[in-house]
């Protein structure tokens, strides 16, 4: 019988963060009756790999091999899964509390829905806590995700989605920087049905490839939008993107400096 959640902890070179996300996990009440725990690692050489293979008990499946970015390493990793739903938890992000799992996988026996999703809490790399998504970006939390919730920019993170493993298509990867944007967008075209959930699913920590490239990630993601909504829709678009991005940084560096 396959198990409900397949997590996937995408690693490289970031063995701090491994840990934390193991810490998160590990705690988690049903874990090991319905998760299954898939840790794809692009050949680390900060001791990611000795600190792996100290908990290999723990991990259902253990990836270390070379990689041509952290979207094929997804691909790795749900090309490995075999439960009814996937959740991306790369290392150094974390579940909200121990109870995440498990509610999520009571939603999940209430809704049957195709996704489920929740708020997320974005932290500093230090740990402090910044706030919840929903407060902090101008658009609220949708009450259902479909394929047009997006077309005024993410307001829910990838960490705080669980898909239904059947309807995941591969990530695309002529995308370095928004491949999970283009996925994301991809799955909505084919769901029937989601599923908010009041609570906060995770912890996303701000950083990443993403906020290191901005203006390469900025163009990405454009070309992705562009792609799924139309060229000229998505210039209109953009303005109030713009906008609301203006005003998230604000946000993001008050609540950084409080």
């Amino acid at each position: 019988m396959h198990k409900k959640i397949s997590v996937i902890t995408i690693n490289f070179n970031n063995c701090k963060g491994l840990i934390k996300t193991y810490d998160s996990l590990r705690i988690q009440i049903e874990l090991k009756a319905s998760v299954e725990w898939i840790v794809v690692d692009g050949n680390s050489t900060d001791g990611s790999i000795d600190f792996l293979h100290s908990i290999s008990s723990e991990i259902d499946k253990l990836i270390v091999e070379s990689d041509k970015g952290i979207y094929d390493a997804m691909n790795k990793g749900l090309s490995a899964a075999t439960g009814e739903y996937v959740w991306f938890m790369n290392s150094g992000d974390s579940f909200y509390n121990d109870l995440s799992v498990h509610r999520v996988c009571n939603a999940i026996e209430l809704s049957k829905a195709d996704i489920i999703f929740g708020d997320t809490m974005f932290v500093s790399e230090s740990g402090k806590i910044i706030g919840l998504i929903s407060r902090l970006k101008p658009q609220k939390l949708p009450e259902h995700l479909t394929f047009k919730s997006f077309k005024y920019g993410m307001n829910v993170c990838h960490q705080s989605i669980v898909v239904r493993r059947e309807i995941c298509t591969p990530y695309n990867l002529q995308y370095k920087l928004a491949a999970d944007i283009d996925w994301i967008l991809e799955i909505l075209k084919k769901t029937k049905s989601s599923e908010r959930v009041e609570y906060t699913l995770s912890n996303f920590e701000i950083g990443g490839s993403s906020y290191l490239h901005t203006k390469k990630a900025w163009k990405e993601r454009f070309q992705v939008f562009s792609k799924h909504y139309g060229k000229f829709p998505n210039i209109i678009n953009h303005i109030w993107i713009i906008i609301r991005r203006i005003i998230f940084d604000i946000k993001i560096n008050v609540f950084q400096n409080k």
